[in-house]
């Protein structure tokens, strides 16, 4: 049996790159397709697999490991300049305790997302290794 998976593509790098990821858990590019959603019109790259091949449940493991590791992925917001400004001008200690507060979590969420990266790419190597 065929399984089938439709992935957006928006022409970035970040999709190209995904698309190479999937190929590590046996999934090949088969062709392009255009989906309308309401009034805009979109392309999606079909990619398929045999869900007789072998070691298929390992590479559905670590495609799952791999998925759940970019779904964690965390996103910083920048220090707002008018806050720091008015923070500082008004309240100068809670100014300063916001700019610590919001430099330890673009640290913090920095290290989150290499820890990400670092299962995904495992997964992807392991997946690679498994032929």
């Amino acid at each position: 049996m065929i399984e089938t998976k439709e992935i957006g593509l928006y022409g970035d790098q970040k999709q190209k790159d995904y698309i190479q990821d999937l190929t590590a858990f046996g999934w090949q590019p088969t062709q392009t397709a255009s989906r309308r959603s309401g009034k805009s019109l979109h392309t999606v790259q079909i990619m398929a697999r045999e869900t007789s091949m072998d070691h298929y449940n390992e590479y559905r493991r670590l495609e799952n490991d791999y998925e759940s590791a970019k779904e964690d992925f965390k996103y910083y917001s920048e220090m707002e300049f008018l806050t720091v400004l008015l923070l500082l001008l008004i309240f100068i200690i809670p100014g300063i305790i916001y700019i610590v507060f919001k430099t330890n979590q673009k640290k913090e969420i920095g290290a989150h997302n290499y820890q990400c990266r670092e299962k995904m790419r495992k997964a992807v190597e392991t997946a690679k290794n498994i032929k």
